[in-house]
């Protein structure tokens, strides 16, 4: 990819003074080679990330810590939108690798980010926009839900976690089946449905939930509380 490129980048130098009205032409065309070769060396990142992904380094994690620390990450990223997150008091400790994990909820809420600014472009309606992160725990698992008030999911959104199908014009298709691996490498469990209404708001966003297991140590903490 790279030497197309360059020779793309070397021919438009090289010929387009030569050419005098053509030349726009002649830089139009290698312009396109450009960016194509751009694109398919992002394909090519994102599906050697997919195809290598490492084994899991996993460590017993408070869930809750790193949920709030990937929101503040974004929150600095997407100063227009609202993050509404909503963490237990306690602990929820999971065994995971927190880089992996860490790198799912970034491109989720990345996705939510994104979401919402083609709702806005599509429908000019004026409602910020508004995500919602909670965190809760339920009998043996963590459940991480994440809705957001874009432009909502499509009709075929099981496809969404197949390899190079996406919805924007720049995606390459594989953000949301690596995060599936990911959480499936946990034990985990990745799910996609049409969000709760927001208010003041025609569309139904999109609801990402996580099911990952808690930890044998969080288990065993809870078998006990219930035996005292």
């Amino acid at each position: 990819l790279t030497p197309i490129q360059l020779s793309a980048e070397r021919i438009k130098r090289k010929f387009a003074p030569k050419l005098s009205d053509d030349s726009e032409e002649l830089e139009k065309m290698t312009g396109v080679i450009v960016r194509q070769t751009d694109d398919l060396r992002k394909i090519v990142d994102e599906f050697s990330k997919f195809a290598r992904l490492p084994e899991p380094q996993k460590k017993t994690e408070d869930l809750g810590e790193l949920v709030s620390a990937a929101v503040l990450l974004q929150e600095a990223g997407q100063p227009n939108v609202v993050f509404n997150l909503d963490l237990p008091a306690h602990e929820v400790l999971v065994e995971i690798d927190v880089t992996m994990i860490s790198q799912s909820l970034i491109n989720i809420l990345k996705n939510a980010g994104e979401a919402i600014e083609a709702r806005q472009i599509k429908s000019g309606e004026i409602p910020k926009g508004e995500i919602r992160i909670s965190l809760e725990q339920r009998s043996d698992k963590a459940l991480i839900t994440i809705s957001d008030n874009g432009i909502g999911l499509p009709e075929d959104r099981a496809r969404l976690f197949e390899p190079y199908v996406t919805t924007r014009k720049q995606g390459t298709g594989l953000g949301l089946a690596i995060v599936k691996k990911i959480i499936e490498e946990h034990g985990g469990i990745l799910r996609l449905s049409d969000a709760e209404r927001f208010k003041d708001t025609r569309i139904c966003g999109a609801k990402v939930v996580i099911d990952l297991p808690l930890s044998v140590e969080h288990q065993d903490i809870k078998a006990n509380e219930g035996t005292t």
